[in-house]
């Protein structure tokens, strides 16, 4: 086994390398995401506005050199499928036939779906006494503090939120600009730095000084590196609302203070 250390990963202009992140979801929590924010039931993930938004973050996320997996582009070309058979003038019956044997495997798969991620989410919000914690006999339990509500953010969340930071510097960019290559690495202290700084920072001010696209694009990426280590949290007060980042200690570092 090689003990070579792993080149830190950078972004660089010309598309590569790509960048694969354990923090990323599938393609059924995609499109459950597009029919929340969408308003939809699942029975309309075939919907054209649903098929057009999940090609359109599929292509953001190439835009932010994140590696897109097989199984999204399964899912497009499924979604393509279906909405070209709708499409078709004089449909045959075969054709009708597979469209919505499709269609129907898609819902059923998605309603599954939705009722383990569900089930998942009551089980994490129940309270850790008496889950993991547990009171000693004749002991009152703690009473349980009065938090300000949180709402978890998806990848998808914070994708949408940085094409949002994308659209914003397009205009601003210099023509000409010389695009460099940029360690992820070289990053992470700032992002710690301002956090510690203020405690809490809202998405779109991390980037509030970057007009720098490549720049842009690798502080995002150290994000996520510091989030899938536990070092940053991200929250939204109202669903679909400002996306909220704050210091949080990581839990092997609990673990070795223990």
């Amino acid at each position: 086994m090689s003990d070579q250390r792993e080149t830190p990963p950078r972004f660089e202009a010309e598309g590569t390398p790509r960048f694969k992140l354990p923090v990323y979801e599938g393609p059924l929590d995609l499109l459950l995401h597009l029919l929340k924010r969408a308003e939809l039931d699942p029975h309309d993930v075939t919907a054209s506005i649903i098929t057009e938004q999940y090609l359109a973050y599929l292509e953001l996320l190439d835009q932010l050199n994140l590696d897109v997996a097989g199984e999204y582009l399964v899912m497009a070309a499924t979604l393509l499928l279906i909405k070209s058979f709708s499409m078709l003038p004089h449909p045959e019956l075969a054709d009708t036939e597979e469209a919505e044997e499709l269609k129907r495997d898609l819902v059923e798969r998605l309603l599954e779906y939705q009722r383990y991620r569900e089930a998942a989410e009551k089980l994490a919000e129940r309270s850790i006494l008496g889950r993991d914690v547990f009171a000693a006999p004749g002991e009152p339990a703690p009473e349980a503090e009065e938090t300000e509500p949180r709402y978890s953010v998806s990848i998808f969340d914070l994708v949408e939120a940085m094409g949002a930071v994308l659209k914003r510097i397009a205009d601003k960019t210099p023509r000409g600009i010389v695009l460099r290559d940029i360690p992820v690495a070289e990053c992470i202290p700032a992002i710690l730095t301002r956090l510690e700084q203020h405690g809490r920072v809202e998405f779109s001010a991390l980037f509030d000084d970057l007009h720098d696209r490549p720049r842009v694009i690798a502080t995002f990426m150290a994000l996520l590196e510091l989030m899938r280590r536990g070092e940053v949290a991200a929250w939204q007060e109202v669903r679909f609302g400002p996306i909220i980042l704050e210091r949080r200690t990581p839990p092997h570092a609990v673990a070795g203070q223990a």
